[in-house]
């Protein structure tokens, strides 16, 4: 990262951020190679939260504590995905065996994430007052829900309470021995949780699958024909389809960030891939933005 002027705003208001080749323990983040990003250092909030999101980035699972290998992705052309083996036994501890699985992921950094959420909230109208309220209810929401992971395609391992409407009250109220602790393979596309079609044999279980299963699942040319259901949630914002129409018709926009289509089934997933894509170009999210929209009055005071 360097300073630079940028025409029209003072050099000391930027944090200049140019994505970069790294050694593979390096943080993740996900700009194309080359993309230049002017961070916003001169709000008085954003050090402080890079410093929060710094504590999730550290620790996110899927990252395989390094165990990962850079890889191309049909649509993903020209950022950064990784290919990640790693072990999880989530809700399980103490119970279960962690469960083998991989993923390809484009996780952001902690300054990528706290510029999204800078602006989320400043978008939303949350004034200096507010801020701190709605950025730590913006980051607890997306660090509950997902822990600002972006599964790009892949098995994501969560226990069966933490990820099944059959367990409202989640896992905390479970015998640790319960099933629902068991950890198992959810599976994602675009950061949306996905099921495949019965006949191939992938399912939402807590068998390993094997490497070459992952190959042929990572070959998204072939692989997404064998898609069945897109559920409702899009990381990394957590949002739902609803509030992301909420926040498009209230700006007077169309639900497709290219028009056309709905956001109905995997319409969803086009959503969820452009919006994350172009975030890691820029310094918000508008994924993001709609969620704080949602719940402005509370978070936002607005």
């Amino acid at each position: 990262m360097r300073r630079t002027p940028t025409p029209g705003i003072p050099a000391s208001l930027l944090l200049i951020f140019v994505a970069a080749a790294a050694p593979a323990a390096a943080e993740f983040q996900c700009a194309p190679l080359g993309t230049t990003v002017a961070l916003p250092e001169g709000d008085p909030f954003f050090a402080n939260e890079v410093a929060a999101w710094r504590q999730t980035t550290k620790s996110r699972y899927l990252e395989g504590s390094g165990n990962c290998l850079d890889v191309s992705v049909s649509g993903y052309e020209g950022f950064p995905t990784k290919r990640c083996r790693y072990s999880a036994v989530d809700a399980g501890k103490g119970a279960y065996e962690p469960l083998a699985a991989e993923v390809i992921l484009l996780d952001p950094s902690a300054h990528q994430l706290a510029a999204w959420s800078v602006s989320a909230c400043r978008t939303n109208g949350a004034t200096d007052a507010a801020m701190s309220n709605c950025l730590k209810a913006l980051r607890s929401h997306v660090v509950e829900q997902n822990g600002a992971q972006f599964p790009v395609v892949g098995s994501v391992v969560e226990s069966k309470c933490n990820s099944s409407p059959d367990y409202p009250k989640g896992c905390d109220d479970l015998e640790p021995k319960d099933k629902g602790r068991q950890p198992r393979n959810t599976w994602f596309r675009d950061g949306v949780a996905v099921d495949y079609k019965p006949a191939q044999a992938i399912r939402w279980d807590a068998q390993a699958y094997s490497k070459e299963t992952f190959d042929a699942v990572f070959d998204v040319a072939k692989s997404d024909e064998s898609l069945d259901r897109a559920y409702n949630l899009a990381r990394v914002a957590a949002a739902v389809r609803e509030e992301w129409t909420s926040w498009q018709t209230q700006r007077g926009k169309p639900d497709m960030p290219e028009g056309g289509g709905t956001v109905a089934g995997h319409g969803w997933r086009t959503v969820s891939a452009a919006v994350h894509k172009a975030a890691c170009k820029g310094i918000s999210n508008e994924l993001l933005d709609a969620v704080v929209y949602a719940n402005r009055k509370e978070w936002a005071g607005r």
